[in-house]
C-alpha cells in the first residue's frame, strides 16, 4: 500500500510539474516559431504551440532519474532510442523533414531496439507457428514498430485523441508492472500518465491550447509500442493471458488497421498512399457532427470493445482473435461511412429543392 502511495505521488508531481511549465514551453514556442500554422487541411484558425511532446518529455527525463527504484534502466535503450525520435519529431515540426528521412531514423533506431535484445520472439500461433528464428525475430520487430508509430502518428488529427489512447496504453502499463512487481517501471508509467492527463487539459482547452506534435506522436508511439514488445518477455511466464500481446493489440489495432484501410483506398482510388487527406476514421467522426472530445471517448470506447473480445476468445482462437478486431472495426467504419453518405444526400436533396 505504502509503495502504491508514493507511486501515486510521483503521479501527481509529473502532473503539476506538466501544468506548470506548459505555459512558459507556449510562449517559448511562439517566440521561436514552433507553431502549427493552419492551411486547407487543418480546423483551427490560428497557430498553436506544438510542444506537447516536447513538455512531456522533458517532466519525464526530469523525474525519472531521481527516482528512488532504478529498475527502469532494464528499458534504457527503449528510452534513450525514443528521445532521439522526439528531437527527430521536433525538427520536423519546425522545419517539415522529408518523411524518407524519418523512415530511415525509425528503422534505424528499430534495429537498435532488436539488437538489444527487445525483440518478437513468438507468432503465438499464427499459422501455426510460435517460436521464430533470430533473423525472422529481427525482421518482424523493426517491421512491426515501424507501422505501429507510422500508424499512432496518424490518429494524432483531432484534439485529444492520440492523448487519450496514450494516455490508457500507459495505464495499462502501469497495471502489468505492478502485477509484475517492477515498481521501477510502474512508476515510469505513472510518470507519463500524470504528464498526458497535464497535457490533455490544454489540448481540450480553448483558450491556451497545444499541439502534441510531430515530436509527441513519434516519441509516445514509438514508446507504447517498445514497451508492449519488451512485455512480451513476461508472456511465458503468465498462466493467465499473455500480456504484451494484449497490450501491442489493445493500444494499436485500430490505429493499425485505419491506416492500412486508408493506404489501401488511396491506391485503389490511384493516388499516393502518402497523400494527406481527410479519410480517417476520425474525420468522417467529425463530419457526422462528433465534438474532438466525443471522438476521443469513442476511439477509446472502440478499442475497449475490441480488447474485451480478445479477452474472451484469446485462449480458444490464439491469436486469430485479432481477426475478430478487424471486423468490428470494418463493421463500425461502415456504419459511420453510410450515415456519412446519407447526411450528404439528405444535405444535397434540401439544396436542390431550395434552389
Amino acid at each position: 500500500m505504502k509503495n502504491f502511495i508514493e507511486l501515486l505521488i510521483s503521479g501527481t508531481l509529473a502532473f503539476i510539474l506538466s501544468i506548470c511549465i506548459i505555459p512558459v514551453m507556449r510562449i517559448i514556442a511562439q517566440k521561436f516559431r514552433l507553431v502549427d500554422v493552419p492551411n486547407t487541411r487543418k480546423i483551427h484558425y490560428t497557430p498553436i504551440p506544438l510542444i506537447g511532446g516536447l513538455a512531456i518529455g522533458m517532466i519525464i527525463l526530469l523525474l525519472i532519474e531521481i527516482s528512488a527504484d532504478k529498475g527502469w534502466r532494464i528499458i534504457l535503450p527503449i528510452i534513450v532510442t525514443s528521445y532521439i525520435l522526439l528531437l527527430v519529431g521536433t525538427l520536423d515540426d519546425k522545419t517539415d523533414i522529408k518523411a524518407i528521412y524519418k523512415l530511415i531514423i525509425q528503422v534505424c533506431v528499430s534495429i537498435i531496439i532488436a539488437t538489444s535484445g527487445i525483440r518478437i520472439s513468438s507468432l503465438y500461433g499464427l499459422f501455426g507457428i510460435y517460436e521464430i528464428n533470430t533473423y525472422f525475430q529481427y525482421l518482424l520487430t523493426v517491421l512491426v514498430i515501424v507501422t505501429a508509430v507510422n500508424a499512432f502518428n496518424l490518429i494524432d488529427g483531432v484534439d485529444g485523441l492520440a492523448g487519450s489512447v496514450a494516455g490508457i496504453g500507459f495505464v495499462l502499463f502501469f497495471i502489468i508492472m505492478l502485477i509484475e512487481g517492477n515498481l521501477g517501471l510502474a512508476r515510469v508509467a505513472i510518470l507519463f500518465v500524470g504528464s498526458i492527463i497535464a497535457f490533455l487539459k490544454y489540448n481540450l482547452s480553448q483558450k491556451n491550447k497545444i499541439f502534441l506534435g510531430n515530436s509527441g506522436s513519434l516519441f509516445l508511439g514509438y514508446l507504447l509500442i517498445c514497451l508492449g514488445i519488451f512485455i512480451t518477455k513476461f508472456d511465458n511466464n503468465t498462466t493467465t493471458f499473455p500480456y504484451g500481446v494484449f497490450f501491442i493489440l489493445f493500444v494499436f489495432t485500430i490505429p493499425v488497421i485505419d491506416s492500412i484501410r486508408v493506404y489501401t483506398d488511396r491506391i485503389l482510388r490511384g493516388k499516393s498512399p502518402f497523400k494527406a487527406d481527410k479519410t480517417h476514421i476520425h474525420h468522417l467522426l467529425l463530419l457526422l457532427g462528433f465534438s474532438h472530445k466525443k471522438i476521443s471517448i469513442t476511439f477509446i470506447l472502440i478499442n475497449v470493445l475490441t480488447f474485451l473480445v480478445q479477452y474472451v476468445f484469446f485462449k480458444s482462437y490464439s491469436i486469430y482473435s485479432s481477426l475478430i478486431s478487424f471486423f468490428i472495426f470494418i463493421a463500425v467504419f461502415k456504419i459511420i461511412k453510410s450515415i456519412n453518405h446519407f447526411l450528404s444526400w439528405k444535405k444535397r436533396i434540401k439544396e436542390l429543392e431550395y434552389n
